[in-house]
């Protein structure tokens, strides 16, 4: 089975997938006391330091490790943040300038539109082709993927240098040239790669630092979600709600430690994004750096922020919120996947997300001259603190209210709706028409665009929706008896709805709306908006990023099994193939066949094959499972092969191997393939001997289990192969994540096992 992402490099490529192993192994472990003196003495750590002593070290290296991820990723959010902000300040106050000068006669008519047009146009098509041609993995969010990630399932590019380039000049250009995107998943994306990369044995190698090369997988994963929890927190100055989405939405493995972690790389990510205005300790931070959403409680407004019955109207936002995330994720996944806008070739690709920007650029300018509306400029406070409006083709002293949504920075955008009030008896800042065209055309434009060939987040996008329509409802209330309405309350339980709507987030989404309001009092108001939003959408269709990830292949594993695999065996979940399997004495040759045959094969069973006499039968006795990157390190040292001629000398008079010098491979090689061509036949006839690194203990479950039972300890431990055996301790088929997969989707393939007595 292969992975087909959303934008290959061209339109038949497949990436292979790898399963990681979780459950950590040194093979340096012999198996007998006899083996010890050869392996790790006991009692001692890493380099021959005492095992207290290494622990220690391997701690502090953890932390350190953490704390450099959280520096990085904070600066690589203030460089996106502020370059961003550049670009997108200098476009719009262009394009005002030469409407101005359009009206005033100084210029040629046009020249506002033309220029919008080929701004936008050159900086997503550069986007879009960087993504494209050169970082595929780029494309989307990279939310599905880190998720993913996590779970368990693994492709190199999705954690390459090469993809966090594209991610990070990307959503750079696909923002400031105006499309419905926003760069908070992508940051969270780009986060993981940096934590990836400080884990990965290239950079432990370049600092030459022995004990980092014992990371293991499960160090790395924890890493990684460090890395993801630090970008939420550097995207929205929420470190708290960075964690819970890092462990809702990311980790599928908790524990203490990695909480502690998570929060302290967030917590550091938070403090240097804060800290990045000031030149001193005395100075006040400024946070134009942090995506916050501004106080919503405002000195000027003598009104509550709701009143009870109002919790009432929430849940039915909510609900509303529900229905439409389902909407958005439906056109989406029709858009990418039915309509095959992702088999495209790549010049198509291309032109697609030029495309959709041309529309969107010609039809939110024109749209905002025909259909907005003129408004006085108003003078209160509220107005001049948070206000950023804007004049169009107005006259002088007026602002067009539906250019001052399409045509300013999504920033400003989102505080507008967030914060403009309706002062009575003076007509609404932004009409309900306005309003209306807005947020449906702001809607289609990211379900067509989000997930395309190009980096973009669909997270600042949701929230500006949900508050179009949630002021809405609140503006209709307001024109009726209900004057008391704060329409600021009902944009932001919109914003939560809509976003929860197409996401799912509960938890975590609650806090990070809080820490970027600044407000706790709309706690209830939020929970009690997202709970229905989630409901709701699940009856009627998947999140967005589980459509993701199902539409493309990828064998993640939920939290529990499928109902129906209560009532089903072990059995039925369970694979005899024999290429799942090695002897403890195996040759070169069906060694380098089984790793080049199954690529994305992260361990193997190793059997012993022995003539039972009483039965008449030969039995696979389980001897226990050796991972990939062991067997590459021996395919690579000769001094480990045994020649043909000399096959049976390699054992001693106790029956055990003759293990006088054992291959440390402990630390794995940088990749995990070994080039045949380089092999004589001789090399291929030769044996190696591999019960000496095997994992004696393996994950194993008897053949009386049920399916449910599998996939729970399959996940739980974040297995790559569990063994099957029988009562005698015969290995009888393993069970893999494809097949856990199969089953959750309900396909199974079902192997005969009638006759197989256990």
């Amino acid at each position: 089975m292969s992975y087909r992402p959303l934008a290959p490099s061209s339109g038949n490529d497949a990436i292979p997938y790898k399963c990681v192993e979780f459950v950590s192994y040194s093979p340096r472990y012999a198996k007998s006391d006899s083996h010890l003196q050869h392996g790790r003495l006991p009692g001692t750590g890493v380099c021959g330091i005492p095992a207290s002593s290494a622990n220690k070290i391997m701690s502090f290296a953890k932390w350190l490790l953490t704390l450099i991820v959280g520096i990085a990723i904070a600066q690589i959010a203030v460089f996106i943040a502020s370059t961003t902000s550049r670009l997108v300040k200098w476009k719009f106050d262009s394009l005002q300038k030469l409407l101005a000068d359009e009206i005033r006669g100084d210029t040629m008519a046009g020249s506002g539109i033309l220029f919008l047009i080929g701004f936008n146009i050159v900086l997503v098509g550069v986007a879009s082709t960087i993504t494209t041609y050169w970082a595929p993995s780029s494309a989307g969010s990279g939310i599905p993927e880190i998720k993913s990630t996590l779970n368990g399932v693994q492709v190199k590019a999705w954690l390459s240098a090469r993809t966090l380039f594209g991610k990070v000049v990307g959503i750079i250009l696909s923002v400031s040239g105006g499309l419905p995107v926003g760069k908070e998943g992508p940051m969270i994306h780009s986060g993981a790669i940096i934590a990836a990369f400080f884990s990965s044995r290239r950079a432990i190698r370049c600092w030459n630092w022995r004990p980092m090369s014992f990371l293991k997988e499960n160090d790395v994963r924890d890493l990684v979600t460090c890395g993801a929890a630090a970008g939420v927190a550097a995207a929205f100055g929420a470190p708290i709600g960075g964690v819970l989405f890092a462990l809702e939405e990311g980790a599928s493995f908790l524990s203490p430690k990695l909480i502690w972690r998570a929060f302290f790389c967030a917590m550091v990510a938070t403090f240097v994004v804060f800290g990045s205005s000031i030149s001193s300790f005395s100075e006040m931070a400024n946070k134009s750096f942090l995506f916050a959403f501004g106080k919503m409680d405002d000195p000027e407004v003598d009104t509550a922020s709701y009143l009870p019955w109002e919790l009432l109207v929430f849940v039915v936002i909510g609900s509303t919120g529900g229905v439409i995330g389902a909407i958005f994720t439906q056109i989406n996944k029709y858009v990418l996947f039915r309509a095959n806008v992702s088999k495209l070739p790549r010049y198509g690709k291309v032109l697609y997300v030029i495309g959709i920007s041309l529309v969107l650029s010609v039809t939110w300018f024109f749209l905002s001259g025909a259909v907005g509306t003129c408004r006085v400029l108003p003078t209160a406070v509220a107005f001049n603190d948070k206000a950023h409006l804007v004049r169009h083709t107005c006259p002088l002293g007026q602002y067009n209210d539906l250019a001052s949504l399409f045509l300013t920075p999504p920033e400003s955008t989102l505080k507008n709706l967030l914060h403009l009030p309706n002062p009575v008896g003076v007509p609404p800042t932004f009409t309900i028409t306005s309003l209306v065209v807005f947020g449906t055309l702001y809607f289609l434009g990211t379900a067509f665009v989000f997930g395309a060939s190009i980096t973009s987040g669909v997270f600042v996008p949701s929230i500006i929706v949900g508050a179009a329509f949630g002021r809405i409802a609140g503006q209709w209330l307001h024109a009726g008896d209900m004057d008391f309405i704060n329409i600021s309350t009902y944009a932001l339980v919109g914003a939560a709805a809509v976003l929860g709507g197409v996401t799912r987030m509960t938890i975590s989404l609650t806090i990070i709306l809080l820490e970027a309001t600044g407000d706790l009092q709309f706690a209830l108001p939020l929970m009690m908006t997202l709970m229905p939003a989630r409901w709701i959408g699940n009856l009627l269709s998947p999140g967005l990023y589980e459509a993701h990830i199902r539409c493309r292949g990828i064998p993640f594993l939920d939290w529990g099994p499928p109902p129906s695999a209560e009532h089903m065996s072990v059995l039925q979940v369970t694979t005899s193939d024999m290429a799942y399997c090695l002897g403890k004495r195996e040759r070169v040759g069906s060694i380098v066949a089984a790793l080049a045959q199954r690529p994305h094969q992260t361990s193997w069973a190793v059997v012993d094959r022995r003539y039972d006499a009483q039965l008449g039968v030969y039995e696979n006795l389980l001897e226990g499972t050796i991972q990939r990157h062991v067997l590459v390190s021996l395919l690579r040292h000769k001094s480990t092969w045994t020649p043909f001629h000399a096959r049976n000398a390699t054992e001693s008079e106790s029956g055990l191997p003759d293990d006088s010098d054992v291959l440390d491979v402990e630390a794995a090689p940088d990749d995990d393939d070994v080039d045949a061509s380089l092999m004589s036949t001789a090399d291929m006839d030769c044996f190696v001997n591999l019960e000496l690194y095997v994992n004696p203990s393996p994950t194993q479950i008897n053949v009386e289990a049920s399916a449910a039972q599998a996939y729970r300890q399959f996940r739980a431990l974040g297995l790559s192969l569990m063994c099957v055996v029988s009562k005698r301790g015969e290995l009888v088929g393993v069970v893999t994540r494809t097949q856990l997969h199969s089953l959750a989707l309900g396909v199974i393939v079902t192997d005969n096992w009638a006759d197989h007595d256990s």
